[in-house]
């Protein structure tokens, strides 16, 4: 198999594209292999790459001036990352883009890739596809973190996102779950002895 025809196995696993779109999709992208901790995106550049993860996963992050970091956002593999609105791809971005993990990525330039989506009328489709994960994820997180204590919070995403609870590091899950390392050591700790 071919490593065009194998990614695009992958992307018709994820994304809900005609045949045509996905082979426009894998002719634009690259493989590059990611180190973990390597910055994929910086704040306040330009987004201009669409990245798939064949292998590793990646984190999307606010970081203040004092050096903390806030996560955004987990993706594994299979995960397709690209800018969405207008804002995104043309004003310098506000949070970053990260490997959590060692592996594969594949990057393509964001503009020719939307182009050539849109000549086959898939790229509103594909945008609003997106769209909808990513709002109902929101929703579902802010939803936890208004409502949730910290051991019901840990116990729903763990169940939502089993793969997630267990690869990502335990300061970077704290962050993303709205606690502390040393609050998130305790839950995992307390939910090994209660098994």
């Amino acid at each position: 198999m071919s490593p065009d025809s194998a990614l695009i196995q992958s992307l018709a696993a994820a994304l809900p594209l005609p045949g045509d779109a996905l082979r426009v999709l894998a002719r634009g992208f690259t493989a590059r292999q990611v180190g973990k901790g390597q910055a994929l995106l910086h704040r306040g550049e330009p987004w201009r790459q669409a990245l798939w993860i064949e292998r590793g996963a990646l984190r999307m992050y606010f970081s203040r001036r004092d050096g903390r970091e806030f996560n955004k956002n987990f993706f594994l593999e299979g995960a397709l990352l690209c800018p969405l609105t207008p804002a995104m791809w043309a004003e310098p971005s506000l949070f970053e883009i990260a490997a959590v993990e060692s592996g594969r990525v594949w990057c393509a330039e964001a503009t020719t890739w939307r182009e050539r989506l849109s000549a086959l009328n898939q790229w509103e489709p594909l945008r609003l596809e997106l769209l909808t994960r990513l709002l109902n994820h929101k929703r579902q997180r802010e939803h936890d973190l208004l409502t949730l204590d910290a051991r019901r919070r840990y116990a729903a995403f763990s169940a939502r996102e089993p793969r997630l609870a267990q690869r990502i590091p335990l300061l970077h899950l704290a962050s993303y779950l709205g606690m502390t390392d040393v609050t998130l050591s305790r839950i995992r700790h307390d939910a090994v002895r209660g098994q």
